[in-house]
C-alpha cells in the first residue's frame, strides 16, 4: 500500500492520519522514516520509531482524546473529542479534537466524514504564543457567540445531513456520566434535536444540499448564555438560534467567518471590524477583550495554514461575572466588577423588577465606603476586630498580611465580600451594612 492511498480520505485530518498509519501498521504496512516522524507528530511527540508511535498513540486516546463509536455498515463511525476533564495541550491531534468524525471500515481504510472547526489557542494557556502580527498577519478577527458548537455533515449511511455536537453524535446521550447510544437511526441528543429541528424549519438543509463532503460548524444560541449552564428543555424552540461560524470545504481547507458567511449567506457569528497591525495595538485590542461585559470571548486568526490555521483565543475575566449579575442576580459577582470599576454598568446589568436594581446600586455604593475606609485604615486593629466579629479572622489573616505588606487592598476586599455577601441582594445589604458598622464605628 502506498502513502498516498492510506491518507487519501483524510482531507488534512490530523486525527484521520494517525488512525489511518495506525490501521495500516497493523495490517502490515511499513512506514518510511520521514513518514513516521510526519504522522507522529501530529501526536506531539514526532519519532521514527513504531512502537514509540504505538506507544503515544495508546496515551493519547486512552487519557486525553475521548473516542465515542456507533457499528454502521461493515465499519464504525467514531467521534472525537478532547477529554474535558484532561489539561489542555496544543498539537494538531488536540487542535482537531474538537468533534472529528471518522468512519472506519471492516478492512481498516479511515475516512473524514465531518471536520469541524479545530481548537483555538488560549493565551492564558501554558506555552501559547502571541505572534506579532508584523511576523504573520491578522486576517480576522471575531467575537464568541455564547452558545453551543454544532457541527452539520452529510451522513452517508441515513443519507441525509445530520447535526453532531463536540462530543456526541446524534444518537448518543449521556445519563449521569454513562454514555448511551441508541439505534443510529434515532435522535437522542437534545443539542442535535433542537439544532435538527431549527435546521429543517428554516430551511437551512435546503441550502446545504450542494455541498456534499462539506462540513459546517454552527453556534448554537440559546435563549440564556451558555456560560450558565441553562436546561435547554425548558425553552421553545422558537428561542434559539443557529450562527454559523465557518465551512470547511471538501479538501480540508477552512475558509474564514466572512467566506463562510458570503458562501452560504447565512447569519453567522460577528466579524469585528478592526485593526491589527503590530504588537501594540494588538496588546491594546487583548487589554480590552479581557475586560469585556458583553462578549465571552474573541478569536484572532492568523493567515498561512490551510487546515489549521494559527488562533488566538482571549478570554474575558469579568464576562463570567457580568452574566452571573444578569441571570442571577449574584451579589458576588457584583462586588467583583464594582472591585472593577464597573459597579454602574453592573446596576445597570440587573433585572428591572421590584427594588432590585436600587438594591444594587446601594451596594455599590456601601462596597465604595468599604473600599475607601479599607484603604485608609487597613493597618488598624480595628480591622482585626471586623474580622473576628463575623468569624471570618482565620480564614482571612493571610489575606491581611498580605494586604499590610503591599498596601494593596483590591484582593482582600474581593475575598472579603465572596466570603461575606451571601446568595442574595438583600442578605449582601444585611452583611455588608455589618461590617462597615463595625468600621465605622471604630473611629
Amino acid at each position: 500500500m502506498e502513502s498516498s492511498v492510506l491518507y487519501r480520505d483524510c482531507r488534512g485530518n490530523s486525527i484521520c492520519m494517525v488512525e489511518a498509519l495506525r490501521t495500516g501498521i497493523e495490517q502490515g504496512y511499513e512506514p518510511s522514516k520521514e513518514e513516521l516522524m510526519m504522522v507522529s507528530g501530529f501526536l506531539g511527540q514526532p519519532t521514527k520509531k513504531v512502537g514509540a508511535f504505538e506507544g503515544r498513540y495508546l496515551d493519547v486516546f486512552s487519557r486525553l482524546v475521548q473516542k465515542n463509536c456507533v457499528l454502521v455498515g461493515d465499519g464504525e463511525l467514531c467521534i472525537y473529542s478532547w477529554n474535558p476533564r484532561a489539561y489542555v495541550r496544543y498539537f494538531p491531534v488536540s487542535i482537531d479534537a474538537t468533534g472529528t468524525i471518522l468512519y472506519i471500515d471492516s478492512k481498516g481504510r479511515v475516512s473524514t466524514i465531518a471536520y469541524p472547526i479545530h481548537r483555538s489557542h488560549d493565551i492564558e494557556g501554558r506555552g501559547v504564543r502571541i505572534v506579532d502580527p508584523i511576523e504573520k498577519a491578522i486576517v480576522e478577527v471575531t467575537g464568541r457567540v455564547d452558545g453551543y458548537p454544532i457541527t452539520f455533515y452529510y451522513n452517508p449511511f441515513l443519507k441525509r445531513w445530520i447535526p453532531a455536537t463536540r462530543y456526541l453524535l446524534h444518537n448518543m446521550v449521556y445519563m449521569g456520566r454513562q454514555l448511551i447510544i441508541e439505534d443510529h437511526g434515532e435522535i437522542v441528543n437534545p443539542y442535535v434535536r433542537i439544532a435538527d429541528e431549527l435546521a429543517s424549519n428554516t430551511g437551512l438543509y435546503s441550502l446545504l444540499k450542494k455541498y456534499s463532503g462539506y462540513t459546517f460548524t454552527f453556534i448554537l444560541e440559546p435563549p440564556e448564555p451558555a456560560i450558565t449552564r441553562p436546561n435547554i428543555e425548558l425553552f421553545n424552540l422558537e428561542d434559539f438560534r443557529l450562527y454559523l461560524l465557518c465551512v470547511r470545504l471538501d479538501d480540508g481547507t477552512l475558509l474564514t467567518v466572512k467566506e463562510s458567511r458570503e458562501l452560504l449567506e447565512w447569519s453567522s457569528i460577528p466579524v469585528i471590524e478592526t485593526s491589527i497591525e503590530n504588537m501594540e495595538s494588538l496588546k491594546d485590542f487583548i487589554d480590552k477583550a479581557r475586560n469585556d461585559l458583553y462578549r465571552r470571548s474573541y478569536f484572532i486568526r492568523y493567515s498561512n495554514d490551510k487546515y489549521r490555521p494559527y488562533t488566538l483565543e482571549v478570554k474575558s475575566k469579568l464576562y463570567p461575572e457580568a452574566m452571573a449579575v444578569k441571570y442571577q442576580s449574584s451579589p458576588k459577582s457584583l462586588f467583583i466588577l464594582a472591585s472593577y470599576g464597573y459597579g454602574d454598568k453592573a446596576v445597570e446589568l440587573l433585572t428591572e423588577y421590584g427594588d432590585i436594581r436600587s438594591v444594587g446600586r446601594e451596594l455599590v455604593s456601601m462596597y465604595n465606603r468599604l473600599e475607601k475606609i479599607l484603604s485608609n485604615r487597613i493597618g488598624e486593629s480595628v480591622v482585626d476586630n471586623m474580622l473576628k466579629e463575623t468569624n471570618l479572622y482565620r480564614q482571612l489573616k493571610g489575606e491581611l498580611e498580605r494586604a499590610r505588606r503591599t498596601q494593596n487592598t483590591s484582593r482582600f476586599i474581593r475575598k472579603l465580600l465572596a466570603l461575606s455577601s451571601g446568595e442574595t441582594l438583600y442578605e449582601a445589604r444585611e452583611n455588608l451594612k455589618k461590617i462597615l458598622n463595625i468600621l465605622e464605628g471604630e473611629k
